[in-house]
C-alpha cells in the first residue's frame, strides 16, 4: 500500500496563514462594526410608592380595606381608637370655657375697680377740702389742733385708698394685656386654650387614616396593632408611571443618551416585549449612594467596573400583562447608527 501524499506547500501556507488571518479579520470587522445596541439584565421595574404614616399614636380599631386592594385618593383605610382623644377633647373644651369665663371675670373686676376708684377719688376730694377748712379755722384760733390732725389723717387715708385701688386696677389690666376693651377671644389665655382645642380636634380628625394617593395598598396593620406617630403603617403603590432602573456597566454608556428607544423583556413574561425610552442617566454610580462608599485611596486598591443607573420609561397599554414593582427585566438600548470603529478612529459625536 502506498503512503499518503504530503500536503502541498501552497495549501499548507493557506491553512497556516491565510485562514487564521481571514478569521481574525472577520472577527475584527464584525466586532468593530457592532456597538449600536447595549444591553443588561441588571434591571428592575419600579413604581412610585409612598409610606402612609399616622399623625397620631394609638391602637388600630378598624381596617376598612383588604391587602392588595385598589384604593382611591381620600379613601379611609384605617381607624385608630380615639377614646383618650375624646376625653382630651372634652378637657380642652372645658379649659376654653374656663378661660373665657376668667377673662369676663377680669373685665368685670376691671370695671369694678374703675367704679371704686371714682368713689375713692370723690372721698379724697372731700377729705382734702375738709382739711383746708380745718386749717383755715385753726389759723383763726376757732378750732382745736386735734380736729386738724383728724382731718389730715382722713385725707391721707382717702388718698392712699385711691393709690391702692389704682394699683389693683393696673394688676387686672396687666392680666388683660393692658387692653381690656379687646373681644374675649382675642386675649392670650383664651387663644392658648383655643389652640389646645384645635390641636385635639386635629388629632381626632387624623384617627381616620386616608389614602394620600390612588393605588394598591400593601402591608396593612391588623386590628389591635399599635401605630406610632411618624412610623410607616402601610404603603401605597401607584398603578401608573412604571419605569425601570437599569444598572449598566460604565463602559457601555459611551453612546447612551436620553430619548433613545429601548426594548424590554420582563422575566415573568418571556414571550412579551415592551418598548420604552431612556429618560435620564444617574449623576453618580450606584456605589456612591451606598451606605459606605468605597475609598480607593488605600494601598490594596483593585479596579472594578462600576454600574451607573439608567432610568427608562416603559410605554405600556391596556393589552399588556400587569407589571409589578420589583420585577426583573432585560434591557436593550438602541444607541443609533454607529459602531466601535467610530471610537477607534475618533469619529462620532
Amino acid at each position: 500500500m502506498n503512503a499518503p501524499a504530503a500536503p502541498r506547500p501552497l495549501a499548507r501556507r493557506i491553512l497556516l496563514w491565510v485562514v487564521p488571518a481571514l478569521i481574525t479579520a472577520a472577527s475584527l470587522y464584525f466586532y468593530g462594526s457592532s456597538g449600536r445596541f447595549v444591553s443588561t439584565d441588571n434591571a428592575y421595574l419600579q413604581r412610585d410608592h409612598i409610606d402612609v404614616t399616622p399623625q397620631v399614636s394609638g391602637d388600630v380599631r378598624e381596617v376598612l380595606v383588604a391587602e392588595n386592594q385598589h384604593v382611591s385618593i381620600g379613601q379611609t383605610l384605617v381607624i385608630i381608637d380615639d377614646t383618650l382623644l375624646q376625653i382630651a377633647s372634652r378637657q380642652a373644651a372645658s379649659r376654653l370655657i374656663a378661660a373665657r369665663e376668667e377673662v369676663e371675670a377680669l373685665k368685670a373686676g376691671f370695671r369694678e375697680k374703675n367704679g371704686e376708684i371714682d368713689v375713692a377719688k370723690r372721698a379724697a376730694q372731700y377729705a382734702n377740702r375738709d382739711l383746708e377748712r380745718q386749717q383755715e379755722l385753726m389759723s383763726k384760733k376757732l378750732t382745736a389742733v386735734s380736729q386738724v390732725d383728724s382731718a389730715r389723717r382722713s385725707t391721707d387715708l382717702a388718698n392712699g385708698a385711691v393709690s391702692v385701688l389704682e394699683l389693683q386696677r393696673a394688676q387686672i389690666a396687666a392680666r388683660l394685656g393692658d387692653d381690656p376693651a379687646l373681644p374675649t377671644d382675642q386675649f392670650a389665655i383664651v387663644k392658648t386654650a383655643a389652640a389646645e382645642m384645635d390641636r385635639v380636634q386635629f388629632d381626632l380628625a387624623h384617627t381616620h387614616i386616608v389614602a394620600p394617593q390612588a393605588g394598591i395598598v400593601s402591608h396593612l396593620p391588623k386590628v389591635g396593632n399599635r401605630l406610632e406617630l411618624g412610623r410607616p403603617a402601610m404603603a401605597i403603590v401607584s398603578e401608573h408611571s412604571v419605569w425601570i432602573e437599569a444598572n449598566f456597566k460604565e463602559t457601555d454608556l459611551e453612546w447612551v443618551q436620553a430619548g433613545q428607544s429601548v426594548q424590554i423583556a420582563v422575566d415573568t413574561y418571556p414571550n412579551h416585549i415592551w418598548h420604552g425610552h431612556v429618560e435620564s442617566l444617574s449623576a453618580a454610580t450606584g456605589a456612591q449612594f451606598s451606605l459606605l462608599p468605597p475609598q480607593n485611596a488605600s494601598g490594596n486598591w483593585v479596579k472594578v467596573v462600576q454600574r451607573i443607573p439608567v432610568r427608562i420609561v416603559v410605554e405600556s397599554n391596556a393589552k399588556d400583562p400587569p407589571l409589578r414593582d420589583g420585577m426583573s427585566a432585560s434591557i436593550e438600548i438602541d444607541t443609533g447608527a454607529h459602531s466601535h470603529f467610530d471610537s477607534w478612529f475618533g469619529r462620532g459625536r
